[in-house]
């Protein structure tokens, strides 16, 4: 008795394997039995992936370079605090928190993701712990604080973007 050759079904995009039945793709999620439409909005969310992995370096960088004027920023106001009221204090906290952004920040260039993350966490428990001390600060400087706030999110989507993409 012979027996039936059934030929092997491959993707069309990626040339993996497929049961006769299978709609999608396990490998690339190709809608190889999709209707024309799946297949555009398969192929536009390619070009959107490798669009934002062509950007993600820079939005990384960028979140980098607010890591490094939080630190100069960070610096300068001990140094104001201790001439203006010969708060030393406030220039050894100053100094210790300007080192770790900047350590943050070169870190970033290894592992961004992670350093990013820990770089906004601290950023956002400075603000939480200076306005329970202070309420006037929350509004002080509230500008600044989104846009540093934004920069350092924009890079941590685009560290797990890079991360899903590899």
């Amino acid at each position: 008795m012979e027996e039936a050759i059934i030929p092997e079904k491959i993707c069309s995009h990626c040339s993996a394997s497929l049961e006769l039945n299978q709609k999608f793709c396990t490998g690339c999620g190709y809608p190889e039995e999709g209707t024309e439409k799946e297949k555009a909005v398969f192929h536009a969310d390619r070009v959107m992936a490798h669009t934002k992995s062509k950007d993600a370096p820079k939005l990384i960088r960028q979140a980098r370079n607010t890591l490094f004027f939080i630190a100069g920023l960070t610096f300068l106001y001990g140094i104001f605090i201790f001439f203006s009221q010969d708060d030393s204090f406030t220039l050894i906290a100053a100094a210790l928190m300007a080192v770790i952004y900047l350590i943050l920040g070169f870190w970033s260039q290894q592992k961004p993701l992670v350093a990013l993350v820990l770089a906004l966490l601290l950023y956002a428990t400075n603000i939480v712990l200076n306005a329970i001390l202070d309420p006037v600060t929350i509004y002080k400087g509230i500008i600044m604080k989104v846009i540093i706030i934004v920069f350092l999110a924009k890079g941590i989507n685009s560290a797990l973007h890079l991360r899903k993409s590899k």
